[in-house]
């Protein structure tokens, strides 16, 4: 246990920097994950993977998951791990660079796979003062024979300064069309740094990519015509204004769009993400109130089709929010129907959400009312809570089997909850 606490400790560090070391509310059993609905159980689907990113179904019983810092995708059957790869592909492996995110869609002929991850010319690493990554890369392959093929470069994004807020999470939108968070890529706004109107500065650039989360059609090409405006890259956001997202869900209800957020201390969001949505960054992280100096008019609008919107929920201290998924399913329970499950990093826990009839906002416990969450958790909201000693989560998968799959980058395994 004190390995494991040492290494996440250390790792993740690493990930949020030390901005985000004043609180690390670890489980008191980091290798030993549990929830705590007392019906369901979990269950070890695989181990042994190298700091294993994100996770995809292909079939029942058949998935792809990400090694961050390998460069590869695994291909997992009925729990045992292929002997060779489908893909290994030279990344750029510091911090949060690497293998960061995988979509698969099917149609009647082909399976195809989208992958997200920072590409470099030359072997896997990358030496922050020496050479650089070529881009935070999205290519389309093709799944055939065991082996990805016939790759398509559909998003080329900026990588540097880095080596942090790459973000990646894709998600294939209701639309079929592709979302995929970007962050500031580590916006520190040093010398050298240039930023962008899509980060809140009116005199930057207007956009290069980052900042943002961007929509596009499987072949690459834009969607109809730009809500912030339609030069390129401005044309492909369908929000702005982000810091550091990892998780991004559609409601399978509505076919609303939700996302997390990280603050650089505190300030950790979930959203509900409509079509324009500035969530503030540089200027605003948590809620806008408790940003001493804001002033509203600093907040780009591009020219009003930019529209800033509080948080449903604020985190006082980092917890390391990454993945969100809508358990759309009965497997667990009617109870879980259609509501929201979240990841963290610092803590190992998945949190529990449900969302009001109108499903535009969460419902939370009646000590939550000013929708500001404590680490350790505030006395009496112990019920959004769902599980913890998950070492890491860095994603959260429903799987065609109607089960809740848990990717622990701590542990290096992937777990499943599933009933007792």
């Amino acid at each position: 246990m004190v390995a494991l606490i040492s290494f996440s400790t250390i790792y993740f560090s690493q990930i949020y920097g030390q901005e985000n070391l004043r609180e690390r509310p670890f489980s008191l059993s980091p290798d030993h994950p549990r929830v705590f609905d007392s019906r369901l159980k979990v269950e070890q689907v695989v181990q042994g993977l190298d700091t294993p990113t994100t996770m995809a179904f292909v079939g029942p019983d058949d998935f792809l998951v990400l090694e961050k810092d390998k460069g590869t995708v695994i291909r997992v059957v009925n729990g045992r791990i292929l002997e060779k790869p489908l893909l290994d592909v030279d990344v750029a492996n510091s911090v949060e660079r690497g293998m960061c995110g995988i979509a698969v869609f099917k149609t009647s002929t082909k399976t195809y796979v989208f992958l997200y991850f920072t590409e470099i010319n030359g072997k896997d690493g990358d030496d922050r003062k020496g050479k650089e990554p070529e881009g935070n890369r999205l290519y389309r392959y093709e799944l055939a024979d065991d082996k990805l093929v016939n790759p398509k470069l559909l998003l080329d994004l900026p990588a540097v300064p880095g080596p942090r807020h790459n973000g990646g999470a894709i998600e294939i939108g209701p639309d079929e069309n592709i979302y995929i968070p970007v962050g500031d890529i580590d916006g520190s706004f040093s010398s050298g740094y240039q930023a962008t109107q899509t980060q809140n500065f009116a005199g930057g650039i207007v956009a290069d990519g980052r900042s943002g989360i961007l929509r596009i059609t499987q072949e690459g090409e834009p969607v109809g015509e730009g809500i912030l405006g339609n030069s390129m890259p401005l044309r492909l956001y369908y929000a702005y204004g982000i810091r550091n997202s990892f998780g991004l869900a559609f409601d399978p209800i509505t076919g609303s769009l939700w996302d997390t957020e990280n603050g650089p201390q505190e300030g950790d969001e979930i959203n509900l993400v409509n079509p324009g949505f500035n969530s503030g960054w540089q200027y605003i992280y948590g809620f806008s109130q408790s940003q001493k100096k804001f002033d509203s008019s600093q907040l780009v609008t591009f020219n009003g089709r930019g529209v800033y919107e509080e948080p449903k929920v604020v985190w006082a201290h980092s917890t390391g929010l990454t993945s969100l998924v809508f358990y759309d399913r009965d497997k667990l329970g009617e109870k879980y129907t259609n509501e929201m499950f979240v990841g963290g990093v610092h803590n190992s826990r998945i949190y529990h959400f449900k969302l009001n009839d109108e499903r535009n906002d969460l419902v939370l416990p009646k000590v939550l009312g000013e929708k500001f969450i404590e680490n350790p958790i505030n006395i009496g909201a112990e019920e959004i809570v769902f599980g913890d000693g998950f070492g890491a989560v860095t994603d959260l998968t429903v799987g065609p089997d109607g089960y809740l799959y848990v990717v622990s980058i701590g542990q290096g395994k992937i777990f499943r909850i599933l009933p007792k």
